[in-house]
């Protein structure tokens, strides 16, 4: 295989293995080995109910967020099963049925979570702004709390039900008449900077970006992410997608479930589906937000010095 100046940055993700009991089924984690950054990612499914690994309420000393994702691509919010997810001193409880994302500031409890029933596998992303991933049991002769009352509980501003819009024709504007046929929605963190975008592929070929033939920056890091929703096999990518990384443009072909690492200030994209044999997600993790929107003047625009 030819040497690459930026194939350091594509990284496969490790495959998926089983748990056990109470864990993920299909799951994997990538810390800072994989990133370079102090950031952690578990990803994975389950295969039916139960309490999830660690069964009792836990204290972190560090941010995190828990996205629950459906993978019907027919009808993206639906989550498939329902999640009792406790938070908060009391231990409130609420029943997440839809794609959910939960912010987990430091410092504040949460847990246990108990899953079911199940009629179709979901995936859950518990992403931790920390190098090192470790917990503190807390409140353990304590019993959990009441259900949270709709919209008005105690700790209701951090879970938030995931709202979608279509991809159409020219959602990203004048410049890209491209649709995937999929639907995106984007998440902020709730009491720290986070924000991730994530959509359901599904079709080809497909351009991302408002610019669809440059390259552009951010004045953030960012994580591309590339990874099936087939939950009997996460190892799967059922597409080949075409990624430019550099000034150069240096072209990297994606086949794989993979990461692209996009540092502060590199250019990257153009991004390609050149095809697909079947829907797919596509995400963007910034996990120390982005300081404004994403294409909005400046640093963050295309670079026509770099076509």
């Amino acid at each position: 295989m030819a040497k690459t100046k930026y194939g350091h940055w594509i990284k496969p993700i490790p495959p998926f293995k089983d748990y056990g009991q109470g864990n993920f089924r299909q799951g994997t984690e990538m810390g800072k080995d994989f990133f370079g950054y102090d950031f952690n990612v578990k990803i994975g499914t389950f295969y039916n109910s139960g309490i999830l690994q660690p069964e009792q309420t836990q204290v972190c000393d560090y941010d995190q967020m828990m996205i629950w994702i459906g993978t019907d691509t027919d009808d993206i919010g639906l989550l498939g099963g329902q999640v009792e997810f406790c938070l908060g001193d009391e231990k409130e409880r609420t029943r997440i049925t839809t794609a959910t994302a939960v912010s987990i500031p430091k410092g504040m409890p949460h847990f246990p979570v108990t899953v079911g029933p199940v009629d179709k596998r979901f995936i859950l992303m518990t992403l931790s702004m920390t190098a090192e991933v470790k917990s503190k049991t807390v409140l353990e002769d304590k019993p959990v709390g009441p259900y949270s009352p709709w919209l008005f509980g105690t700790y209701s501003k951090y879970i938030k039900e995931c709202a979608f819009k279509r991809n159409g024709p020219w959602h990203y504007g004048p410049e890209n008449p491209d649709t995937n046929g999929g639907h995106i929605t984007d998440i902020d963190g709730v009491g720290f900077d986070f924000n991730m975008s994530y959509e359901s592929m599904k079709k080809a070929p497909y351009r991302f970006t408002p610019f669809p033939d440059k390259p552009h920056v951010h004045p953030y890091t960012e994580f591309l992410v590339f990874t099936g929703c087939d939950c009997d096999n996460l190892n799967e990518f059922p597409a080949e997608v075409e990624i430019c990384m550099g000034e150069e443009m240096e072209t990297h072909l994606v086949t794989q479930p993979t990461i692209a690492i996009q540092p502060k200030g590199f250019p990257h994209c153009p991004v390609r589906v050149l095809k697909q044999s079947k829907p797919w997600m596509f995400m963007v993790l910034r996990p120390w937000g982005q300081g404004g929107d994403v294409y909005s003047g400046g640093e963050e625009t295309a670079r026509d010095d770099l076509r």
